[in-house]
């Protein structure tokens, strides 16, 4: 059965490939809420998602969102064949999934091979996603998926036989790669840096560098700046490498699950794919980020290394400390501000020891530092202005005109908090930190964030300043003090451990 309907294009954006028929016109065709159906003309022939309605559309038109009609250059009144599709071999694999079965190299390709070309719905999608993060992937089928998304996507080849590169699991502030990057590629390597927006925390490397300079390009302009450069802080998402992996990101974000075998094959599928050669993986282990323990971070460490060499990428695996803070700043505009006044010599933090500690890692990687002497070539890069004049030449040939600290944008309002108890700071909780930063605003509003005024193993007296708010309404300040109330982030020792009587 087959109907010719007309498209009709609906001012809505959806970023899925849904279409929306009439309940009679589906009756007739067979098809209901969440069916697959094929779209076929002279222009396209895709495969879609069903919706029903009673008012958007009439029985001899199809309702096309907005960006999906502009991506497949589909006009009002285009005429398109529709007809039921049956249900793609993927989803029998997907059930073998969630009954905990191990799939071959053929069943993962046709799984990715449904999500590229949309055969797949967002409920077949999130089955998948959740199937792998209850029963996980093995090191082979986790290998399968990352040559698989690499195999389906495209490739960006710089000319070089060496390409450098380092990537964090996230889950903490403190962006490290702002700083590496000017690093590397002021010893003349090339390192194309693409980072993503927050996902946990309160900003994400994209969202920090945007302060600064635009972080959307296409591939060609990747090119173009690493020729110049040496260097780009880029966001990942405007050029498509890895479609099928921005697919299941998409998923992952809306279930709020990040399954592990999926997140080695996202990460090193988009490393083979922009040509890095040599890659450091920063691992933050804590209580409050993605990687609990010691053990757990061993284990991670160990798969990513496996599959790195399997895709002929040198690797390093560093765990760090995720229980602390790196640095004191939480937001864009604040974490933008602080890698400023570090390049510039104004101060040093955790976020520059960070910094320097995984670019000598990387350093030794490719052989530029003998072992052991990475950090200090880092280092020294970073107090002879050497890397603050690199990220000047990179925020300039990437459009940016902020090229000092106090150009930073901040925000409205400003508002100390004063401690109510004294003590001394054992701890932080992070998660509660980026909580507050996120009820101010950030990491959308640019501006908004949390400053620590308070290190671990300071003496705290009472109304000695703590934290300080900053948003771009009062609203959102009395907002976070009211989370506050219950929700210290800041942990003091105990002074009495148990009571006995």
């Amino acid at each position: 059965m087959k109907l010719e309907l007309k498209i009709k294009i609906l001012d809505i954006y959806a970023n899925y490939p849904i279409v929306i028929m009439h309940p009679r016109s589906s009756l007739s065709l067979g098809a209901q809420n969440l069916d697959r159906l094929e779209v076929k003309n002279e222009k396209i022939d895709t495969a879609f998602v069903l919706d029903t309605s009673n008012s958007y559309v009439t029985e001899n038109e199809l309702g096309i969102f907005k960006d999906t009609a502009k991506d497949l250059s589909l006009n009002n009144g285009d005429k398109v064949v529709v007809k039921l599709q049956t249900p793609p071999l993927a989803t029998k694999y997907i059930m073998d999934k969630i009954k905990n079965k191990t799939l071959e190299k053929e069943e993962i390709d046709e799984i990715v091979k449904s999500i590229e070309n949309n055969s797949l719905s967002e409920v077949e999608l999130s089955a998948f996603v959740t199937g792998v993060f209850i029963n996980g992937l093995n090191l082979e089928e986790t290998k399968f998926l990352c040559n698989s998304l690499v195999d389906i996507g495209d490739r960006i080849d710089f000319g070089e036989n060496i390409i450098l590169d380092k990537h964090s699991i996230g889950g903490i502030n403190g962006r490290v790669s702002m700083i590496l990057t000017p690093i590397i590629a002021s010893l003349g390597y090339k390192i194309p840096k693409t980072a993503s927006r927050s996902i946990t925390s309160a900003a994400g490397t994209a969202d920090a560098m945007e302060v600064l300079a635009p972080v959307s390009f296409d591939v060609e302009e990747i090119k173009e700046i690493i020729n110049k450069a040496g260097g780009v802080v880029a966001w990942e998402g405007k050029f498509d490498l890895c479609p099928v992996d921005n697919k299941l990101i998409d998923i992952e974000h809306a279930l709020g699950i990040n399954p592990e075998g999926i997140m080695i094959a996202s990460i090193l599928s988009k490393k083979k794919s922009i040509g890095s050669t040599h890659l450091v993986i920063d691992i933050p282990v804590g209580r409050d980020v993605k990687v609990k323990n010691k053990e757990d971070g061993e284990r991670l460490a160990k798969k990513f290394i496996t599959i790195s060499e399997s895709l002929g990428i040198k690797s390093k695996v560093v765990l760090t400390d995720g229980d602390k803070p790196c640095g004191d700043f939480f937001g864009p505009a604040l974490e933008a501000k602080n890698v400023l006044e570090l390049l510039e010599g104004k101060y040093q933090d955790s976020v520059l020891e960070k910094a320097c500690l995984l670019a000598g890692e990387l350093l030794e990687l490719v052989g530029k530092s003998k072992n052991g002497e990475g950090y200090l070539l880092a280092k020294e890069i970073v107090t002879s202005g050497k890397a603050l004049d690199k990220f000047i030449e990179i925020i300039k040939i990437q459009g940016g005109s902020i090229l000092r600290s106090e150009d930073v944008p901040k925000a409205k309002f400003i508002q100390k908090i004063y401690s109510s108890q004294a003590g001394d700071v054992n701890n932080f909780d992070v998660s509660k930190i980026t909580h507050l930063a996120k009820l101010l605003g950030a990491p959308k509003d640019i501006e908004a964030g949390v400053v620590l005024f308070c290190q671990v193993g300071d003496s705290v007296q009472v109304n000695d300043a703590i934290l300080e708010f900053h948003a771009n309404t009062e609203e959102k300040i009395s907002r976070a003090i009211e989370y506050l109330k219950d929700n210290n982030p800041v942990i003091f020792d105990k002074m009495v451990l148990e009571e006995f009587e």
